[in-house]
C-alpha cells in the first residue's frame, strides 16, 4: 500500500510541476494572442486594451492560480479566438487521439515481446541479425519518415488503405474509422516497437540462462515452450520501459496526426500554439500530461500484476 501511495504522491507532484512548466514556457514564447489577432501593425494602445480584456495584464501568479483552480473544478476555459469551450474541443478530439495511442501501445508491446522471444531462441540465426538490424534502424528513422513511407507503400502504390483523414461521421462509420487509423497506428508504434524489442530480447536471454528454463527443458518441454513458461518475467521489463516511454508516444501522436491529417489533439495543439491561444493551449497540454500519467499508472498496475515484488 505504501508503494501505491508513494506513486500517487509522485504523480500529483509531477502534474503540479508540469502545470508550472506549461504556464511559464507558453508565456516565454514571442508574441501573444493580441498580436495574433490584431497583427504586428496594431498600435500599442490597442494591444494593451485587448490584453487587459483577456486579463493578461494581471500578475502571472494570479493568472496561474486562477487557471489551476478552474481546471481543478473541471473548467478548462474557453478559446480566446473561437470562444468555444476547451472541454468540448478536447472531448471531440480525444475520440481520435486516445484510440491511436492505446492501439499503438498495445501493438508495440505485443510485437516487441514476440520478436524478443523469437530472437532469443535463434540468437545466431541470420534472421535474428536482420531483425535486430531493423530494430536499430527503427530507432534511427524519425516517425514522420516512417509515416510517409507507409503512405507511399500502402496508400499510393497498393491503394489498400487511406492516406489520411478521418470519417466525418466519426466512429458511427466504424469500418472506415478503423481503416483510417491503421497506418497512423503502425507509424506511431514503429520506433516504440524497435526499442521495446531490444529489452524483450535481453530479458528473454536472461530467462533462457536461468535455472527455471533449464528445469523446464529437463522436464521435456521444447525451447519455445520453456521460454513461454517465463513469459510473465519476460514481459514485465517491457512494460516497465513502455511506462517510461508513454510521454514520447503521446508527443509522437502530434507528428503522426499532422502527417495523416487526423482531427486529434495533436493537430489542434499545433494550430492553437501558432495562434498563441494561451488558455486553450495550456489546458490541452494539461490534458496531455494527465493522459501520460494515467497511461503510465495503467501500465504500472499491469506490471505489478505480473511481478508482485514491484508493489512492495
Amino acid at each position: 500500500m505504501s508503494g501505491v501511495l508513494r506513486r500517487l504522491a509522485t504523480g500529483v507532484a509531477g502534474i503540479l510541476f508540469s502545470t508550472i512548466a506549461i504556464f511559464l514556457l507558453l508565456r516565454a514564447l514571442p508574441g501573444d494572442v493580441a498580436t495574433a489577432r490584431l497583427g504586428t501593425d496594431a498600435t500599442p494602445e490597442a494591444l494593451a486594451e485587448l490584453r487587459r480584456e483577456y486579463g493578461f495584464d494581471r500578475p502571472l501568479v494570479v493568472q496561474y492560480f486562477d487557471w489551476l483552480a478552474d481546471a481543478a473544478r473541471g473548467d478548462l476555459g474557453r478559446s480566446l479566438l473561437s470562444g468555444t469551450s476547451v472541454t468540448d474541443d478536447v472531448l471531440d478530439r480525444l475520440d481520435v487521439t486516445l484510440p491511436l495511442i492505446a492501439a499503438s501501445t498495445a501493438l508495440s508491446i505485443v510485437v516487441a515481446s514476440a520478436v524478443g522471444r523469437r530472437t532469443a531462441l535463434q540468437r545466431r540465426h541470420r534472421r535474428t541479425v536482420a531483425t535486430m538490424t531493423l530494430t536499430q534502424l527503427g530507432l534511427a528513422v524519425p516517425t514522420f519518415v516512417v509515416a510517409i513511407v507507409l503512405i507511399m507503400l500502402f496508400a499510393v502504390r497498393l491503394n489498400v488503405l487511406p492516406a489520411g483523414g478521418f470519417p466525418v461521421d466519426g466512429w458511427s462509420a466504424i469500418g472506415a474509422s478503423l481503416r483510417s487509423l491503421v497506418l497512423p497506428t503502425a507509424a506511431l508504434a514503429a520506433s516504440q516497437t524497435a526499442m521495446l524489442a531490444r529489452f524483450a530480447r535481453s530479458s528473454a536471454l536472461d530467462f533462457a540462462s536461468s535455472d527455471a528454463f533449464r528445469t523446464a527443458r529437463a522436464a521435456g518441454r521444447s525451447r519455445h515452450a520453456a521460454l513461454l513458461s517465463g513469459r510473465r518475467l519476460v514481459v514485465a521489463p517491457v512494460l516497465t520501459v513502455a511506462s517510461l516511454q508513454v510521454a514520447t508516444l503521446v508527443t509522437g501522436a502530434v507528428v503522426v496526426e499532422s502527417v495523416f491529417a487526423l482531427p486529434g489533439l495533436g493537430s489542434m495543439l499545433v494550430r492553437d500554439i501558432a495562434n498563441r491561444d494561451y488558455p486553450k493551449v495550456q489546458s490541452v497540454l494539461l490534458v496531455v500530461v494527465l493522459m501520460v500519467f494515467a497511461l503510465r499508472a495503467v501500465v504500472n498496475f499491469a506490471n505489478d500484476r505480473l511481478d508482485p515484488r514491484r508493489s512492495e
